[in-house]
This record gives structure tokens, sequence and C-alpha cells, in this order.
């Protein structure tokens, strides 16, 4: 199995002034303290597999609660010294001026190689003699006569992309975008687990559809069965008629009929989604945010192994975070006992520094052996 990234490099993005990371592997577990980045992290791969699309931009915000409401007064020339949308993106919540460094967002090396900057803009908006509007960048001595647009110059690889803060400012309230503003050849497969995924299975239900009746069921099954034994199959019922939502349901042999998955706690349900998410990220990646969350210490081994397992086979790059000493040890045993490459990424802060530190496979029996701290 190849790796999509070799290493990242990350700069002026949320605290994150400058981190690079090199020496990635198939499954790669991100530790540090609080507030050493780790979601950030996350965050930051998100984006980049998506090419900044806007409905990504978007949930990323709506996760951290800082998406803007439609009642919001609208932005345009000097406004955007009191609100500057996605300003929490960039360090410092700066207010709007072209003179912010630029996010950068690089994979290096691997099978998807790619760059990706976000820099605050001034635009001017043209109509051609076909009537066809168009903005383009300008100087910003231009904008001092309340002609410019604000907004966001997004350059991933050779594609440029200028987007008005407008047109941002309503992204998080739109949820999705019925057309793509970002090609699919640019973007990579890329599932996310959020640290509180099992309170709702209902918005699983996309990812169930998409591999129901697949041998990829099989693989979801087997997965649950490491907390129930007796689990024989799962389904996903409702959305139509007077059921709003969607239910997963689940037949054991230890019940007479099928009964909600919800039924089972936290744990059958934190693995269910970890694992539908894992069958859909096929030749992409899967980021897992607070891994143990809802695990207990018993079968964390035994789904790491999961994880290992599936992500070679379908060809997955794996991110997670955690808090745990427990995750980390589980961790370890598993990458002990598959071929494909297990790394541990300690990250530490030093003053407004981000430091990383990397420990590939052969390393890590050293660190749970001598409970060296890397949390």
């Amino acid at each position: 199995m190849g790796v999509r990234y070799e290493g990242l490099d990350i700069g002026h993005f949320r605290a994150i002034q400058r981190l690079r990371i090199d020496g990635l592997g198939c499954v790669n577990l991100i530790t540090g303290k609080n507030n050493t980045a780790k979601t950030t992290i996350l965050e930051a791969i998100r984006i980049l597999a998506s090419g900044a699309s806007l409905t990504m931009l978007a949930q990323v915000l709506r996760l951290r609660e800082e998406d803007f409401n439609e009642g919001d007064e609208s932005i345009r020339g000097s406004d955007t010294d009191t609100v500057f949308p996605f300003s929490s993106l960039f360090p410092g919540y700066p207010e709007f001026s072209d003179s912010v460094l630029p996010i950068l967002i690089q994979g290096i090396g691997g099978e998807h190689p790619s760059c990706l900057t976000i820099a605050p803009t001034w635009m001017a908006e043209t109509r051609g003699e076909d009537g066809v509007r168009r903005i383009q960048p300008i100087a910003p001595s231009v904008s001092d006569d309340d002609e410019g647009i604000p907004g966001l110059r997004i350059q991933m690889d050779n594609a440029e992309r200028l987007l008005s803060l407008d047109a941002l400012r309503r992204a998080p309230n739109r949820g999705s975008f019925r057309r793509p503003d970002v090609p699919d050849d640019r973007r990579l497969p890329c599932q996310y687990v959020a640290p509180g995924a099992a309170d709702r299975t209902a918005a699983l239900g996309p990812l169930w559809d998409r591999i129901a009746l697949s041998d990829l069921e099989n693989d979801v099954i087997e997965a649950l069965k490491l907390i129930d034994d007796g689990i024989s199959a799962v389904s996903m019922v409702g959305g139509e008629g007077t059921r709003s939502s969607r239910t997963a349901i689940v037949r054991s042999s230890r019940l007479t009929r099928p009964v909600p998955l919800k039924s089972f706690g936290d744990g059958l349900n934190r693995i269910f989604g970890i694992v539908l998410s894992l069958v859909n990220a096929k030749d992409g990646l899967l980021l897992i945010d607070e891994f143990e969350n809802g695990l207990h210490h018993s079968v964390q081994e035994d789904t790491w192994k999961m994880i290992f397992r599936l992500a070679s086979k379908l060809n997955v790059q794996v991110f997670a975070t955690t808090h745990s000493m427990d995750a980390v040890e589980a961790f370890q045993k598993a990458a002990d006992d598959t071929p494909e490459e297990g790394v541990l990424i300690r990250l530490a802060r030093k003053g407004d520094l981000i430091l990383p530190t990397v420990f590939c496979e052969s390393e890590l029996s050293v660190v749970t052996r001598n409970q060296i701290e890397v949390r």
C-alpha cells in the first residue's frame, strides 16, 4: 500500500505558525497535550484533500461554531474591518487585509503531492462584451476608492480561484452546494470521524448506502463483532413517510428481534462510525479525532488491527488523534502485527511553535516499554 502524503507542511493556519512533519506512514497516530494543534492538523488535511472547497471550509467552521448567520450584516468595502468571514482560520483572528500572511497547506511526496495557499486579496468585478461577469485581483491602492471587493485567492497547485467574502459569508449557512466549486480531479476521497460521532447514527446513512449489499458490508459487520460477536446484520431504516431521520438497526443472536444500534452503547456506535467511514475512504484518507472516545481499553488493540487491515486492503492513509496512553499502547501492539507502517507523532508546544517528534514503527515498542510520556 502506498501513502497519499509522505509529509505535511502547514503554515499560518489557526495556531500553527509553521509545522513540518516528515516520515508519515500508512497509519499515523497524533498525540500531545491540549492546545498542541492535533485537531488543527486534521482540519488542514481535510481542507487540502477537498481543494479548499466552500462546503469543506463551511464544515470546518461549523464544527467549532465559528460560522456566521444569514442575518449578519453584508460584508463589503469598509465593513470588512468588523467582520472577516473565515478569519478564525488565520492566526490571531485578523481583520481583513491583503497583508495577512497566506495559509499554506502542503502534502509532500507520496501518491498525491499537492500544495494549497489561501490569502486575503482585493478584487474587481468586470463584465466582458459577452456579458459574462469576471473578477480579478487588484493592487491594494486601487481598493482605496471603495470599488474593491474583499475576498480570498485560493491556489491549488497550478489552479487559482477568487472568491468574494460575500459568497464566503453565506457558505457556512448553505451546508452544501448544488454544483461543486472544485473539480473532482482535484479532490481526494477523505472521511472524517468527529470526537462525538457516536451521538447520531442518522448522519451515517449516506455512507451506508454507498456500501450496502457489497462485500464491504461484511467488513462493517466483522468490525462490530469486536464488541458483540452475535451481530449478524446491519441496516438503515427510516427517512421516508412520517420518519424523517434514519436509524441504524442490527440483528444479534442474543436478541429476539432487530434493535437500534444505539441500544448497544457508545463503544459499538464508535466502531460503526469508524469502520463505515474507513470503507468509504477507499484510495483516500481517513481522519479520526480522539480515537479512544467511547472505546474501552480492552477493545482498542483489536480496533487498531481492524484499521490496519482495512487500510491496507482499501489503500487508505489514516490519521488519528488521541490523549490516551492506552490508545498508544494498543496502537503499538497492532503495528507490531502488521507489515504496514504505523507512525506515532508527538506534538509539543514551545512558545508559539508546535514541535513534532516522529516515532517510526521500529521505535514504538521502545516508547511503550519505557512508558515514555507521549501525550
